[in-house]
This record gives structure tokens, sequence and C-alpha cells, in this order.
């Protein structure tokens, strides 16, 4: 039964986080909108997520922020601002710490990999390949 009820109220939580990305809530006020304590909050998350939930709602928007990377030609700042960071250079220093490299080149890799989807490589015979643009 609490078993339930806590992946209930972890499942509202993470609504909460997914239509609150731009302006993102703080734990303590997750946890008032769920009317339970943050210590309550903290425990559910560990308990299914083995993260904090100040960590996951991170992580939950650096995913939308590379995403709206790869999908839009927003600015950096701007997909920064639209997942809740406040300034570009706190959402570049919180993504390269994710994913190791800067948003920027996140965005030219994702570039780069598209067009190679382009093209195909058929061998003409053991020494030689030939590029094509694949239709």
């Amino acid at each position: 039964m609490a078993r339930l009820q806590d992946e209930q109220l972890l499942e509202e939580a993470l609504v909460l986080m997914r239509n609150n990305l731009s302006e993102p809530l703080r734990t303590g006020e997750l946890a008032e909108y769920l009317n339970i304590s943050v210590k309550k909050l903290e425990r559910i998350f560990f308990r299914f997520k083995a993260v904090l939930p100040a960590r996951y709602y991170r992580e939950l928007r650096l995913q939308r922020a590379r995403a709206l990377l790869f999908e839009t030609a927003l600015t950096i700042e701007e997909v920064g601002l639209q997942c809740g960071f406040r300034s570009a250079s706190h959402f570049s220093r919180s993504f390269r710490e994710t994913y190791g490299r800067s948003p920027r080149a996140e965005r030219m890799l994702g570039e780069r990999a598209e067009v190679a989807h382009r093209y195909c490589f058929r061998p003409v015979n053991s020494d030689y390949l030939r590029v094509e643009l694949c239709v």
C-alpha cells in the first residue's frame, strides 16, 4: 500500500517537473504541491530513481536541452533559458559536466551525424569504397 502511494507521488512529481522545465520548481515547492515533506520526497526519489529530486530535475532539463539543440535552430542561450538555466554560461557548464562537451560541440556533432546518414558507403572492390547519396 505504501509502495503504491509512493509510486503515485513519484509520478505526480515527474509530471510537475516535465510541465515546469523552463521555470523549475524548487524541491520544497514540489513537496508542497504534493503535500508531503521534502525529506519524504527525497526518500521517494532515492528509492525509485537512486538520485535526489534536484539532480533528477537537472538531468531532465538537460535531456530536453539536448533535444532542442538537435531539433531547433534556437541559440545556445535560448535553449538554456527554455530549459530553466538562468544564463548561457550556467547552462554550458552544466551541459559540459553531464555530456562531456559544450552545447555548441554537441550541436555540431549532431549536424555531422545527420549529414553522414545521408551518404552510403558501398564497396566497389576489396580496395575501394564508393560514397553515394542515400535515397
